[in-house]
């Protein structure tokens, strides 16, 4: 019995040995490269043509929010798998949120909006964020065919059909769109003896029991075809578990050759182990899970070698994760145009970021949503494939549970393959964070060979929407440069000059390749069916979409509006504010569409006004002095006090919109001279911009719009039909309180809604996650 015992350890030493070796392989590739998820928030799922879909993406990795991504790419796609539009926007301490206009010319159908960051695809590119749309267009037949190819698809418990034993096998039925079928068939023999009927117990999935014999085949016969059941074997493992609160108990069954006999098991969550036990030798077992995060447990059985025998998926369902609150009323009105006010109250102390919407429930999808963050992060997130109303699996119904262990056991797992764990050989990341924008690039003399090297350079970016910054950045010995950590938004001008005054070399500036849009090669979507075209939901959109149209609000094709160039007066209101504007004494001076051949405005201005007079230090040739009729000049650079000229005599002169010369300024010191110069910003800029080799054309970050929400506590200027479908959108609540907070959520009613739906969704800094939903009527 000794000797039996001292066999029996040293055999548990080398397994886990094994299992310690693999625990060591997959904890340093999580650490090196940790799984990345994102989930948007989207103000509802149904649109018609030429609406914005408003969207909040949260951030999550090892179960807590993830700083770790810059940037994310949203894409609007088409049952074809073409990209019709795509949004790319910064994020920042986890989260990020934006919008995308959809496209007045789109067809009624289904089409997809799918999310991701370049460190997202250094896994699995399955597993991206993906959700269905409907649109509904000009079009509103079905843009496919019915495909009637149902398939059947059955999956052994562990993966083995084991000769000799009994073995758990589950099912899966579909349509030939992809959709859940019911069924109620026959599994019969090669002899074609019938052996059970099998019947779907949730939306076409089921679970029956075979014992199969050696020699034999099987198959299910389903409303005239057949569907063929894996191949038996007489070597492997039949592995079976059953759940309840805390634990999990399984048992076994081997054909008991050495390479077939479990030796150990591990049980990982996002490439974590979450506890590596041996097996005993009464082919039974428990697992401990009252202390393990909830989400997907992929559990594997391994032989004293360390290879893989079976694999199981587990969801553990521990509810750590839910934040308790509940939505109260706190004004309720029915009328058109009222206010409506309620709250999200929270039932304990919270830190964390959130999001509400509300939306007329008429039209939307009837009943609860599909998906929400919590079936999405905790479920779609980690298995392969489509999952049919996710959200069902967390609900109160009472089949949900045994439900959702049917989806564990159809659905795979392809996060890794074990054997590549084992040779040490995981797949390398091929992605990095771009870390925002990135702008490097080789800068050289104009007309020369010669680098730029070792010198300031001033950048300057400059974009359609009045944004402006400035930096100074030091060049290399080969005149190269690199600025980190840029951010900014819609098609930007970026001009790079000298910083050396009436010394400045005329530059020439090549790019790198661009750090923010890239092209990458993502599979194809599995698309779900095109919209049913007979519910009342279509009717109800058909309607918002033709009287959206009727309003005037579909764009014409090939229509051109030709600018024209803003007068004195115009431009002298459109840039001028405040004390700035007016004085009948001071002097404007226009320089749009003018050209400047001096290198700074202050040696243009030389000798052109009367009374101004310029100096210049021969020591430090930016130090410019102004004086007007012998007064001291204080400089002002849109508007905003600077206390020398250095800054202004770097900006080049085709950068300049106006200047305003005041005799005497309320503003300046003394009530003394005063000059303002102001710099272009949107079309000016791009209308007047001088195509030289040192300004360069960037594309910046998609431009976030704000959400119009009326306030009709004061009577509209003009009246107007209020058909809005989303009422509310508040996509930047963050809240850190150590009492039960409430987050408002006040909004207006419309000319024509009678029911509406508020949800609210986020994450606290802990990981837990928020998922509120209600319909009022």
């Amino acid at each position: 019995m000794n000797i039996n015992r001292q066999i029996l350890s040293v055999f548990l030493l080398f397994a886990f040995y094994a299992a310690s070796a693999q625990e060591k392989i997959l904890e340093a590739w999580h650490q090196a490269n940790p799984i990345e998820k994102v989930y948007l928030h989207l103000d509802r799922k149904d649109y018609f043509a030429g609406q914005t879909s408003w969207f909040k993406g949260y951030f999550i990795s090892d179960f807590k929010p993830s700083t770790r991504n810059s940037t994310l790419f949203v894409e609007l796609i088409n049952r074809s798998g073409t990209v019709i539009s795509q949004k790319v926007l910064p994020v920042f301490n986890g989260v990020t949120y934006g919008q995308i206009d959809i496209p007045d010319t789109l067809s009624t159908g289904t089409y997809r909006i799918r999310a991701y960051t370049p460190l997202m695809l250094n896994h699995e590119k399955d597993f991206l964020y993906n959700t269905p749309i409907r649109v509904y267009g000009k079009n509103n037949k079905s843009i496919t065919q019915a495909n009637n190819a149902n398939s059947l698809a059955f999956f052994p418990e562990g993966g083995t059909l084991l000769v000799g034993v009994e073995n758990t096998i589950a099912f899966k039925a579909t349509s030939g769109e992809g959709l859940p079928e019911n069924v109620a068939a026959s599994i019969v023999d090669n002899t074609g003896a019938t052996i059970t009927q099998i019947k779907s117990f949730h939306d076409g999935l089921g679970v029956f029991k075979l014992n199969p014999v050696n020699g034999k085949t099987y198959q299910a016969v389903w409303n005239g075809r057949s569907f063929p059941l894996p191949a038996s074997s007489a070597k492997g493992i039949a592995v079976q578990f059953q759940s309840r609160k805390g634990v999990i108990n399984y048992s076994f069954a081997s054909s008991g050759e050495p390479n077939f006999t479990p030796s150990y098991i591990i049980g990982q969550m996002q490439h974590q182990v979450m506890f590596k036990q041996p097996v005993d030798n009464n082919a039974t077992g428990s697992i401990n899970t009252s202390e393990l995060h909830s989400g997907i447990l992929q559990i594997t059985f391994f032989n004293k070698e360390g290879m893989p025998l079976a694999e199981r998926l587990v969801f553990v369902d521990n509810k750590e994760y839910i934040v308790n609150a509940v939505l109260n009323p706190k004004q309720v009105n029915t009328k058109a145009r009222s206010k409506n006010l309620y709250s999200i109250d929270f039932k304990e102390p919270v830190n964390g970021n959130f999001s509400v919407s509300v939306t007329d429930d008429d039209y939307n999808e009837p009943g609860p949503r599909k998906e929400n963050i919590i079936s999405s992060l905790l479920l779609t997130s980690d298995i392969p494939g489509y999952v049919h109303n996710p959200a069902f699996y967390f609900s109160s119904a009472t089949q949900a549970t045994e439900a959702l262990d049917l989806v564990m056991l159809t659905n795979g797992w392809r996060r890794f393959n074990w054997k590549e764990i084992i040779n040490n050989k995981p797949p390398a990341a091929a992605y990095t964070d771009p870390g925002y924008i990135s702008l490097s690039g080789q800068v050289n003399v104009r007309g020369s060979k010669k680098n730029f090297a070792d010198r300031e350079l001033l950048v300057w970016v400059a974009t359609s929407d009045s944004g402006r910054a400035l930096e100074l950045v030091k060049t290399d010995a080969e005149g190269r440069f690199k600025m980190d950590s840029v951010v900014f938004f819609d098609k930007a001008k970026i001009l790079f000059s000298d910083v050396m005054g009436n010394k400045s070399k005329f530059l020439t500036v090549k790019l790198d390749t661009d750090s923010l849009y890239r092209t990458f090669n993502l599979p194809a979507l599995q698309m779900p069916p095109a919209i049913n075209t007979g519910t009342s939901l279509l009717n109800n959109m058909q309607g918002a979409y033709s009287s959206y149209a009727r309003g005037g609000g579909v764009l014409l094709d090939n229509v051109n509006i030709e600018g024209r160039r803003l007068t004195l007066e115009e431009l002298e209101k459109k840039y001028v504010s405040g004390l700035f504007s007016g004085n009948i004494n001071a002097r404007t001076i226009n320089l749009t569409g003018q050209f400047v051949p001096q290198l700074n405005i202050f040696e243009w201005l030389i000798g052109r006004v009367p009374s101004l007079v310029i100096q210049r230090n021969s020591q430090f040739f930016d130090n410019y002095q102004l004086y007007l009729r012998q007064q001291p000049v204080q400089l002002f650079l849109d508007e905003m006090q600077m206390q020398d000229a250095n800054l202004i005599s770097t900006i080049p002169p085709n950068q300049i919109a106006l200047i305003k010369i005041y005799p005497q300024f309320i503003g300046a010191r003394g009530n003394g001279a005063a000059i303002a110069i102001y710099t272009k910003r949107g079309e000016d800029l791009n209308e007047d911009m001088e195509a030289s080799g040192d300004i360069v054309d960037y594309d910046g970050y998609s431009i976030i719009k704000e959400f119009y929400s009326p306030d009709y506590s004061t009577p509209p200027d003009v009246d107007y039909r209020d058909n809005r479908l989303t009422l509310a959108w508040q996509p930047e609540i963050v809240i850190s309180s150590d009492k039960n907070a409430s987050i408002p959520v006040p909004f207006y009613n419309t000319d024509r809604t009678k029911k509406f739906k508020i949800v609210a969704e986020g994450v606290t800094k802990q990981g837990k996650l928020l998922s509120v939903e209600q319909t009022v009527e």
